[in-house]
């Protein structure tokens, strides 16, 4: 990936790596807080060599002192001289469990030695500081040689007690909030990566460059409830409207198949772009070729049957099953299940039907079925001026993408281009009762004045396919 892309994953991302961030903090806060505070006191001692005559004897004296300060700041952590520590504050622990929260150290070329203690209380690192400092002090005294006047060879003198603290350094919220929040960040920004990196689906027309040379003809968005959501993807379906009119043979496909590549809802799409080609000067007529899984009449409100299959198997008139629903816009659903679809959609019946409505329609729109899902369906587009792949973003793989268009190219079928859709309108389980009763007193009349008409083009239809 490049730098770009990288720019690109993080806007898109940037909501989710936000939440991650704030998450952790809200963590690493949660944790502190749940954290016992711990208090930390420091005491000073001074080692200084015993008493001297002379230059010469203070200044071996230093040099001696000085070689055993490393051994003093390791004393401090023995028994020799917790245990004492612990007599004397009455602590419930070991020599070994109290060396954790004692140390030691000594600064660089001096003799002076910090004695630090960790306690749960303010008063009581104070306190086991200071005790180890006077301890360390009498323990020296018994260990160390003592001059040839009986003074001690090292005196150890605490020279800057320990105060209890004002404030626990330990948990450090702060800090805690920092680490939450840096380690949140990264884990959103790495979660982010390897989605992109182990994600397949096709969601930006990048992808489809990816894959094929053909164009992205229009990106949907979703179709939220809100009017700024619907507006801005009636204007994108319009645009796509314009680039199927333009494309094509002679300049434009006046008979069009709008495929999935995956078992997707391309049937609301089909809807929004008849109802958007369709004016009082325009006839449109939008066909549901999907015989397996019809969700149009669902969808529109209208009557299942009887439809593409009843004109296709039994001759029934056009004009008798074909449904109004807006100006210039005529939908014929699936009709009634069949146990043959595939030859249906094969069928010479199928092939004269569409010259049929070359004449009678100026655009015909057939919702086919998703091209891996159905065998024929890429005949049936192989048949018609043009087709519009439908990828959808949320479910449609690359490799499914690449199958349906290598599928689409080995029966010839024209592919006008392809569409991003980010999630249309999902057709309901049934259609509503008052939707469909309104549609079938509305095509009642439609279907007695076509009667005639229609039982006469649907023989010859039947003839042919028979």
């Amino acid at each position: 990936m490049e730098l770009t892309a990288y720019l690109a994953l993080l806007r898109r991302c940037w909501a989710a790596v936000l939440a991650c961030a704030l998450l952790g903090g809200a963590l690493g806060v949660l944790v502190s807080f749940q954290q016992a505070p711990r208090y930390q006191a420091t005491a000073s001692v001074f080692l200084s060599p015993g008493q001297g005559q002379s230059v010469g004897e203070l200044a071996q004296g230093s040099s001696y002192t000085q070689g055993l300060v490393q051994s003093y700041v390791r004393l401090v952590t023995t028994p020799a001289v917790l245990t004492p520590v612990i007599e004397q504050l009455q602590l419930d622990t070991t020599p070994e469990a109290l060396a954790k929260d004692v140390s030691a150290q000594v600064e660089l070329e001096t003799v002076l030695i910090d004695i630090t203690a960790v306690s749960g209380s303010a008063r009581g690192s104070a306190a086991i500081a200071n005790a180890v400092s006077a301890q360390l002090s009498r323990t020296t005294t018994a260990l160390a040689p003592s001059a040839s006047r009986g003074t001690t060879a090292i005196d150890v003198t605490t020279v800057a007690p320990a105060t209890p603290p004002s404030s626990p350094f330990s948990p450090d919220r702060r800090l805690d909030l920092a680490i939450g929040a840096a380690a949140g960040l990264l884990l959103g920004v790495g979660g982010a990566l390897a989605r992109e990196v182990l994600d397949h689906h096709v969601r930006t027309p990048e992808d489809v460059a990816d894959l094929t040379d053909l164009p992205v003809l229009a990106a949907l968005g979703r179709s939220r409830r809100t009017a700024a959501a619907r507006a801005a993807r009636g204007v994108a379906v319009r645009r796509l409207r314009t680039a199927v009119r333009h494309r094509g043979a002679d300049g434009g496909s006046r008979q069009v198949a709008v495929t999935g590549a995956a078992e997707t809802g391309t049937t609301a799409l089909a809807l929004e772009l008849a109802r958007a080609a369709a004016d009082p000067e325009t006839r449109v007529l939008l066909v549901e070729a999907d015989l397996r899984h019809p969700r149009l009449a669902a969808l529109a409100g209208l009557r299942d049957a009887p439809g593409l299959v009843e004109v296709l198997r039994d001759g029934v008139g056009l004009a008798t099953v074909a449904q109004p629903v807006g100006p210039g816009l005529d939908v014929l659903v699936a009709g009634r299940g069949t146990s043959d679809p595939d030859a249906l959609l094969g069928s010479r019946a199928l092939a004269d039907l569409l010259r049929t409505l070359r004449a009678t329609y100026d655009v015909v729109l057939v919702d086919a079925p998703p091209v891996a899902a159905v065998a024929d369906s890429a005949v049936l587009c192989a048949r018609l001026d043009g087709t519009v792949v439908v990828a959808e973003t949320r479910r449609t793989t690359r490799p499914q993408l690449q199958g349906t268009l290598r599928d689409l190219a080995a029966v010839g079928a024209p592919v006008l281009g392809v569409v991003l859709d980010h999630g249309g309108r999902r057709a309901p389980a049934r259609p509503p009762r008052t939707a469909a009763r309104t549609a079938e007193r509305a095509d009642t009349a439609g279907r007695r004045r076509g009667a005639a008409e229609g039982s006469s083009d649907g023989a010859a239809l039947h003839r042919s396919g028979t």
